[in-house]
């Protein structure tokens, strides 16, 4: 038995899809450690999407492990043996028959049939003969005679594209949603006090009052349903209700997500462009962005929000060696990470936020303490319909969102993006420099 066994090209992809929902895991749970804070109710529900898939990935994994096991196994036990020798069989003889146009030939009496079943193993004549009226004599059933006992397997678990996962509102500050009332106010001070130097001894100071003003936020409603019959809830495996009910949640995250960062790209009307679209001018960009922002908040940026296009043009930027300019292995001097087979990483010392739902091009750095979304998920409901025997299955929740200071955020412009084709497939990359990737 060999010591090293080969895989299999789908035992690699399981590999890496276990490895990256391990990464995903521990993201979440060693940034909520970062932050001194417990997961979130969103990210929770992503660690809980994530281990079901790892239990998932683990089946398939034993799979694929015993096949190699006994791919091994068989290449072992059949080394030894050499190709079989060139004997006439039986199907050489009936293709003899047909290239020489022999008739079928046709015993007159049981005697002559028990000849030459008695002597085809000496006489090819008479194995031949024999041969020929086996042909002709046994009837030949294939599938096509009993469709109706052929089994029709499914083979799981059921593929979906679509993901629970909504990176744009992960990135931003999770709050609770108040229980009461359509709207509810996010109180932000719009006037500071004041502080400077005396003007001579006993001489007033100065003074302002605080002006602490609500901003309105409102609630919306997020669902959808869907009207299931009894009897197909009743017969379907796996069950039906259950891949409803996921997808429904998947819909309602994608949905949320979406709108989201519709609400937060209005939101943010400050610019900083790139002087070159290469490694230069982003890294020239990002620090005039983060100049900005500090002298407006006092703050500095945590978050880099990207999208997919964008991001797939960092992960090809290179150095004027042709080093990858954001290495995930053996990096020199590097700025970052961003690796091609997990959509995090980190840019000049900012996460990286990478959502499909942002427009192609989009890049934009800020401080994620200053963008809120506040969610109560509702769930699944149902209600029977007993004279149509059926059932509506939906799937709701509350959410809203505040950007509470705008000057936290800057759009870069003039970064380079990586071409995809319409039809989701990936693109030619664009022109690459000595500093970098070029924009398309």
């Amino acid at each position: 038995m060999p010591t090293d066994i080969a895989g299999s090209k789908r035992l690699d992809w399981l590999k890496r899809q276990m490895e990256q929902a391990f990464g995903e895991v521990e993201s979440i749970t060693n940034r909520a450690a970062d932050e001194d804070r417990d997961v979130t109710d969103a990210e929770q529900r992503t660690c809980e999407a994530r281990r079901s898939r790892i239990a998932e990935l683990e089946s398939e994994l034993q799979v694929e492990a015993d096949l190699a096991q006994r791919s091994a196994s068989y290449q072992g036990l059949v080394a030894h043996i050499g190709p079989a020798q060139d004997q006439p069989i039986r199907g050489q003889l009936v293709e003899r028959q047909a290239q020489q146009n022999l008739e079928v030939p046709t015993y007159d009496t049981p005697g002559a049939y028990l000849v030459d079943f008695l002597t085809r193993s000496e006489d090819a004549d008479a194995a031949a003969r024999f041969n020929r009226y086996l042909e002709r004599a046994v009837t030949h059933q294939t599938t096509a005679q009993n469709p109706g006992i052929l089994p029709t397997p499914i083979l799981g678990p059921l593929y979906t594209e679509q993901a629970s996962r909504r990176p744009a509102i992960e990135a931003a500050t999770l709050r609770p949603l108040p229980g009461g009332g359509k709207t509810f106010g996010r109180p932000r001070i719009s006037q500071y006090t004041l502080a400077g130097p005396q003007s001579a001894e006993k001489a007033e100071l100065l003074s302002r009052p605080m002006l602490i003003d609500p901003v309105n936020v409102t609630k919306q409603t997020y669902g959808g349903v869907v009207n299931l019959s009894w009897q197909d809830r009743d017969w379907t495996d796996p069950s039906i209700m259950d891949i409803i009910v996921a997808d429904l949640a998947a819909s309602y995250a994608q949905a949320t997500d979406a709108a989201f960062v519709t609400y937060f790209l209005g939101t943010v009307t400050q610019t900083k462009a790139l002087a070159t679209a290469d490694s230069e001018g982003l890294l020239g960009a990002i620090f005039a962005a983060t100049g900005l922002i500090f002298s407006q908040t006092n703050t500095m940026p945590d978050t880099l929000w990207v999208a997919p296009d964008v991001w797939g043009a960092l992960g090809a930027m290179v150095d004027s060696t042709g080093r990858q300019m954001f290495a995930t292995v053996n990096p020199v001097n590097g700025l970052g990470t961003i690796s091609p087979t997990s959509m995090t990483g980190s840019l000049a010392g900012y996460r990286l936020v990478i959502d499909k739902n942002l427009p192609s091009g989009t890049a934009i750095l800020g401080d994620s303490t200053y963008v809120e979304v506040y969610e109560t998920v509702g769930g699944q409901v149902s209600a029977i319909e007993p004279s149509v025997l059926g059932t509506q299955v939906a799937f709701y929740g509350y959410i809203a969102w505040l950007t509470l200071e705008p000057k936290a955020f800057v759009k870069l412009t003039g970064v380079p993006v990586l071409p995809f084709t319409a039809n989701g497939n990936g693109g030619t990359p664009a022109t690459q420099t000595g500093k970098g990737t070029k924009a398309s």
